[in-house]
């Protein structure tokens, strides 16, 4: 039998296979596979893209690009061919720059963005950013939506700079995917809760959900969360690798977490605490007086000598 002869449900599940850049070339093979797929491209592996939305001199623009790639289209977002979305998957959305926009304009920018991710099956999205966006309270819905989305969804999620029209629900944070998370000189309609979001984190990494790097960075965290974080570092068998920045911690943040520590029997040498289960790996804490900032991240002895020899350490942390 012929691969023509097969039902058209049946070569979906074969293309369903087929790597994400031979799809475009398959449409060329006979007017049979590009109908199939076609029909079928929101379910078969679509080309990664990264989507980024912007502003500029008032009016709210949109470009595309592949994945890796420098140069893309770029137009007017209300021009733009959103069936062109059915054909490629959108692994990063970026939104820039949009604070000087008439907000009827912004309201139907969002609606048009959330009906399209929707419509055309979005479901590769691993980078969600907000930068230098100030949205109000009549796009709450839509915004709401879209980080439903990141969170389901995405690796890293990053707001800096921005006023958003969002809160985040207990519920969502725990089943929530990203490993990646920042939040920087930025407000929502409720407080950020920091310490929700680390103690995820520290879940994710007990649970060895986690199993790859994580990093963190936050306007704030309580003393409380942070000291949980770390006792749980030092004692598990097998942690990951991380790296946490907490703003807004001046000396009192500090002399509080010091109180903190010595009520636990969390000893420490230069701030470095070691691990409970491995001799030779430590938490590394660091503070900045000039930024109020706390820096929390491991670092490990590993002997640089072969056995025999006078024993030798060096340091070595990983960084992001």
């Amino acid at each position: 039998m012929s691969m023509h002869q097969l039902p058209s449900e049946m070569l979906r599940s074969v293309f369903q296979n087929v790597n994400s850049q031979d799809i475009p070339k398959l449409r060329s093979v006979c007017q049979m596979f590009n109908s199939v797929i076609k029909e079928n491209y929101c379910y078969l592996p679509r080309v990664a893209y990264l989507v980024k939305i912007y502003s500029v001199n008032g009016e709210i623009m949109i470009a595309n690009m592949k994945s890796g790639d420098i140069n893309g289209s770029t137009q007017n977002l209300f021009d733009f061919d959103f069936n062109h979305w059915r054909e490629i998957g959108i692994v990063e959305l970026e939104f820039e720059i949009i604070n000087e926009c008439d907000s009827i304009k912004v309201a139907k920018a969002f609606t048009l963005i959330l009906r399209e991710m929707i419509r055309t099956r979005q479901s590769q999205l691993r980078k969600m950013v907000f930068t230098n966006v100030r949205l109000s309270a009549d796009v709450a819905t839509e915004v709401k939506q879209l980080f439903d989305i990141a969170l389901y969804q995405c690796e890293n999620v990053t707001v800096e700079n921005s006023n958003l029209p969002i809160s985040f629900h207990s519920d969502s944070l725990k089943s929530a995917k990203f490993d990646h998370f920042r939040w920087i000189s930025s407000t929502g309609s409720k407080t950020l809760p920091s310490d929700i979001i680390l103690r995820k984190l520290q879940n994710d990494m007990k649970n060895a959900v986690n199993k790859r790097s994580f990093l963190a960075e936050m306007d704030s965290v309580s003393v409380e969360a942070a000291c949980d974080f770390v006792e749980e570092w030092l004692r598990l068998p097998v942690a990951s690798f991380f790296n946490l920045s907490f703003h807004n911690c001046d000396e009192t943040w500090k002399t509080r977490f010091l109180e903190e520590c010595e009520r636990r029997h969390l000893t420490h040498n230069y701030m470095e605490f070691q691990s409970r289960t491995h001799t030779n790996s430590h938490v590394k804490i660091s503070f900045s007086q000039d930024a109020s900032t706390c820096c929390i991240w491991p670092v490990f002895d590993v002997p640089a000598r072969t056995t025999g020899q006078s024993v030798c350490y060096a340091r070595y942390f990983r960084d992001f």
